[in-house]
Formats: structure tokens, C-alpha cells, sequence
């Protein structure tokens, strides 16, 4: 017996997303960051998740959502500085093929971050 096909994709879903990644983007550009890196790596996964999902939808679809992608996106690059190296280590970024101009969120830190994390960035290798 054959696995049932994969659900359709839910525009819905990505919706949530880059609402989620709007408000971060927000969030990062009216105060300082107060978190560690792993909360760091969760909210930044939040765009590659975005990045995944973008191919499953056409461009009537995504409307303006996709306005609200490059607003969100606009205001994270103001409210952060380039990293040397990926966040997740250069490690992850070369399995999954990371790079900083496809992925630059990953390769990117908090301008008004804290102690914790920027240690913790520093030491990624």
C-alpha cells in the first residue's frame, strides 16, 4: 500500500511565519536583545523556514505576504551586523550548504544584543 500523498501546502501556515518573523524583525529593531544563542538560532530558523516554503507557492498566492517578507527582512538587516561565520558553526553550515549571501540570517547578530550571546557567537566555530 502506497503512503496518502503530502497535504497540500497551507499558505496559512507560511502566513504565521512571516508574521512571526515580522514581529521578531520589530521586536530586534525597538530594543536590545536579551537571550542566548539558542533562542537566537530558534528565531532566525524562523526565516529559513520561510525560505523552505517560498517554492510551494505562486506569486498570486503569496500577494502580500511577500511585501511583508521584504519589510520584515529590510528591518532585520538595520537592526543587526554581519557575523564572520554562520551562527550554527561552520559545521551545519557547510551540511546543509548554508551560505551568507542565500542565507544571511544565519550569518547575522543583534546590534543591540548582550554579553551571553555575544560570547557565545564568539566561540562558535
Amino acid at each position: 500500500m502506497k503512503p496518502p500523498p503530502p497535504p497540500a501546502p497551507d499558505i496559512g501556515e507560511l502566513r504565521d511565519l512571516v508574521d512571526q518573523w515580522a514581529t521578531f524583525a520589530t521586536d530586534l529593531a525597538r530594543k536590545n536583545y536579551t537571550f542566548d544563542i539558542d533562542n537566537w538560532l530558534n528565531d532566525v530558523d524562523v526565516r529559513e523556514l520561510i525560505l523552505e516554503a517560498l517554492p510551494m507557492f505562486g506569486r498570486e498566492e503569496l500577494g502580500e505576504l511577500a511585501q511583508r517578507l521584504d519589510d520584515a527582512d529590510k528591518t532585520f538587516m538595520a537592526a543587526t551586523r554581519p557575523l564572520k561565520r554562520c551562527a550554527w558553526g561552520s559545521g551545519t553550515a557547510k551540511k546543509e550548504k548554508w551560505t551568507a549571501q542565500n542565507n544571511w540570517w544565519y550569518f547575522r547578530s543583534p546590534l543591540r544584543s548582550n554579553a551571553q550571546l555575544e560570547d557565545e557567537l564568539a566561540t562558535v566555530r
